[in-house]
């Protein structure tokens, strides 16, 4: 391919891109239902594959992604679909042009499935994504994509403590790190409060962009955020950046979504205690703590069954006791007669 007909090209000028996940009525009829009967489960039996539309900083439609992925996929023995996985289900992203199809993609990620939310302290808990020129045409990793490798993206030992954080490189056994992502929230990150900032920076720590996960605006998008796992994030690049370099943040965006953002809203509603006389049970996630990896979601519930109706139950009667029979005064012995 000719270097001006490169569609990565596109990202050479650019200095902000801003990506919105498309809400999916499948996802949101399934959690609705999920909610009302309490089955968490049945939240994941509809959950589909994402799709992001991706504008420059003039507001027109630049790029579309689009995620393949299975279902009910497996490798080996283990589960790797969406439905016992996700969020950390095996994926590929695809972004082509919106005038194109995912066939004639500019470029493509493939992320493995791994066990997420857990200590990343060895390679099957450590979050990975490889970034690729050009369409999917064969089974990514493989000897036939080497040259159209752009970067592989790795969580570090450990997660970067108390920070998230993201290491990227050319090649997976290269030493040499092409930039760093790291969080500016210590500990606690998620909820919909306000902005959560990734820093992106070089190995000597020098500003390269960010990444911005951005807090709703009105209430449209503050409903849109409490119902669905629908985000919108805001890319910060230098415009004199390699292309290459910008695919590679585009990519680490979509696996912080994934990584820290993909659930199922931050509300949920237990409508089942309405069948008791109660009030619905409602569930909102403030934000997640992390540590090293681990991510553990910290909510507040308010309403449903608090175990008042019990005193409205008629309490058992007591058995009644028998009566005891009084024993029958024993007659005095005869006191015998003194001897005079």
């Amino acid at each position: 391919m000719a270097e001006e007909d490169d569609p990565l090209d596109a990202l050479l000028e650019t200095e902000k891109l801003v990506i919105k996940q498309e809400v999916s009525l499948l996802e949101v009829a399934a959690q609705t239902a999920a909610n009302a009967l309490d089955l968490d489960a049945l939240g994941n039996l509809g959950e589909t594959a994402n799709r992001y539309d991706i504008f420059t900083d003039n507001g027109g439609l630049q790029f579309k992604v689009v995620e393949t992925s299975e279902a009910c996929g497996c490798t080996g023995c283990c589960p790797t679909g969406r439905i016992c996985c996700n969020p950390n289900h095996a994926l590929q992203l695809h972004v082509f042009a919106p005038e194109h199809s995912p066939k004639d993609a500019i470029m493509f990620v493939d992320r493995p499935c791994k066990c997420g939310q857990c200590c990343s302290c060895c390679s099957i808990c450590q979050q990975e994504m490889r970034v690729y020129r050009g369409a999917d045409d064969g089974p990514p990793g493989g000897d036939g994509d080497a040259e159209s490798l752009i970067a592989y993206i790795h969580q570090p030992f450990m997660g970067g403590g108390f920070s998230p954080k993201l290491e990227v490189m050319e090649r997976e056994d290269s030493e040499d790190i092409m930039f760093n992502v790291q969080s500016q929230a210590f500990c606690c990150i998620a909820g919909i409060c306000c902005d959560h900032t990734f820093n992106v920076t070089d190995s000597e720590g020098e500003y390269m962009g960010k990444i911005v996960k951005e807090s709703p605006e009105n209430l449209g998008e503050l409903a849109k955020e409490l119902g669905t796992d629908a985000d919108r994030f805001t890319l910060y690049v230098k415009s004199e950046l390699d292309k290459e370099k910008k695919a590679a943040m585009l990519a680490s965006l979509h696996l912080i979504d994934y990584m820290f953002f993909e659930n199922e809203g931050a509300v949920n509603a237990d409508l089942t205690p309405l069948a008791n006389g109660s009030c619905p049970e409602i569930s909102f996630k403030c934000c997640d703590c992390y540590c090293c990896g681990c991510v553990c979601p910290c909510s507040c519930t308010c309403g449903g069954d608090d175990g008042d109706n019990d005193e409205d139950e008629p309490a058992e009667e007591a058995p009644e006791e028998e009566p005891v029979e009084e024993a029958e005064e024993e007659e005095p012995e005869e006191e015998e007669p003194e001897e005079e």
